[in-house]
């Protein structure tokens, strides 16, 4: 009998996806099943449907969540939704809170796979998430004593900002582990992505959780209505927001196409280099932001070949000092094409830098050690790996040098530690190399 990381191991994405989708689900239905009693015996179904008819108003409404910036077309469905379940479970009980997040998210997700081409197995996941999660808000919140505390008491706000953290909390841990699942991505990586936003969201949620309380409490279902347009506005600062990102990432996009059109190879160079890059910067425990950062100057480090003579950059024999010494150009020149983009200044320093070594030889400035970011250490180590391997289409390898294998490229970095890259770099992705390697040989998608 396999143990259970050893089954895990052996199972694929999808496999390990639905086996997730099952437990939630089953832990959800448990959950609902042990509440719905009470709902009834109170008496609370003529009030349950008016809220539910207005929070799904509401849950309609959703924002997508990217699975990976890169992917703005890909994601989970999110709606803004959970200050009416908190709200609802101090005015109401925890069980009137799980069954309008169940019903909520289960109708809301119905309704987003007719309009707007989701996948339907998604909407099983995110209900059985959010019952989960209303449940564990609904269990901090009963902890204080609110039966004859006043709604402007510390008890009350007490009982609501630990079940809106709560709430927060188990659905990030829900929401991330999916999320791994479905991209295969490492969970710890994807919870401080998430995990990151906690606070602000938080801080944003309360007073709207506050305001919906008072409302469902002094004048019960229509209350609510009248504290929609604070929740509807924290709703469009959301879509703004995500109309910005998806504007971000289509213009690297772009620009990553720029560069791909200026030389055969790049690429599918360009996108395993930023992905490695990412994956580096993960390893060396760069923050989620910066990892972000990472991936795009990788992604746009060769912007400087776009303006470079074609006939040089497409030369299938040696370069000539002349033509070397134009080639040596293009880290500066990418970097005065962004120059003037601000949402890209972080990374401007990085595709400047990323030919410089560590023992001082490298080019435009002869810079050392330190006095190059690790950003640019990063890139270059995996810039230098790729262009030894070549790509997995002939129009992706170098015409004027024979591929290496693996374990060849790597003995040239671990050379090369220290004196023409970073050792910490070339240490940390020697790891993630042979690890790759070895999902790959194992028949796991790493």
């Amino acid at each position: 009998m396999l143990a259970l990381p050893q089954l895990l191991r052996s199972m694929n994405k999808g496999h390990k996806l639905w086996a997730w989708a099952g437990l939630l689900g089953t832990a959800a239905v448990v959950l609902l099943l042990s509440a719905g009693a009470p709902l009834v015996y109170q008496h609370q179904l003529g009030a349950f449907g008016a809220i539910v008819t207005l929070a799904i108003l509401a849950e309609l409404l959703l924002i997508r969540y990217p699975l990976r910036p890169e992917y703005q077309d890909r994601g989970i469905w999110l709606s803004v939704s959970t200050p009416v379940v908190i709200a609802t479970i101090l005015a109401y009980g925890w069980q009137f809170g799980v069954w309008l997040d169940a019903v909520v998210s289960c109708v809301g997700g119905l309704v987003t796979v007719q309009l707007k081409s989701t996948r339907a197995r998604w909407v099983l996941v995110n209900t059985a998430q959010s019952v989960l999660s209303a449940a564990a808000a609904g269990f901090v919140a009963s902890q204080f004593d609110r039966v004859s505390a006043p709604l402007l008491s510390l008890t009350t706000l007490g009982a609501l900002s630990g079940g809106l953290m709560a709430y927060m909390l188990v659905n990030t841990l829900l929401v991330s582990t999916t999320i791994a699942l479905a991209e295969g991505a490492r969970l710890r990586w994807v919870l401080q992505q998430t995990m990151s936003s906690l606070p602000r969201d938080i801080a944003l949620m309360t007073p709207i959780s506050f305001l919906i309380t008072v409302g469902l409490s002094v004048y019960g279902a229509m209350g609510l209505v009248g504290v929609l347009v604070p929740y509807l506005t924290l709703r469009q600062a959301f879509v703004i927001w995500s109309r910005q990102q998806e504007l971000y990432h289509q213009t690297l996009r772009s620009l990553g196409f720029l560069v791909q059109r200026a030389h055969p190879y790049t690429g599918g160079h360009l996108q395993r280099v930023a992905q490695w890059a990412r994956r580096v910067a993960e390893r060396l425990g760069l923050p989620p932001d910066r990892c972000e950062l990472v991936y795009e100057a990788a992604l746009l480090h060769d912007l400087g070949k776009t303006v470079l003579d074609e006939r040089i950059l497409n030369k299938a024999g040696r370069l000539s000092p002349d033509e070397w010494r134009e080639i040596k150009k293009h880290p500066q020149l990418g970097a005065e094409i962004l120059r003037d983009t601000p949402f890209l200044s972080p990374i401007v320093p990085w595709i400047a830098l990323h030919h410089e070594r560590p023992d001082g030889t490298g080019y435009p400035f002869g810079l050392k050690g330190e006095q190059i970011p690790l950003e640019a250490r990063v890139i270059a180590v995996v810039d230098a790996f790729d262009a030894m391997i070549g790509g997995e289409a002939p129009n992706q390898r170098r015409p004027h040098r024979r591929a290496l294998t693996l374990d060849e490229a790597l003995e040239e970095l671990q050379r090369g530690a220290g004196s023409q890259f970073d050792a910490q770099v070339v240490h940390a992705f020697t790891q993630i190399v042979r690890e790759w390697r070895q999902q790959r040989e194992a028949g796991v998608n790493p």
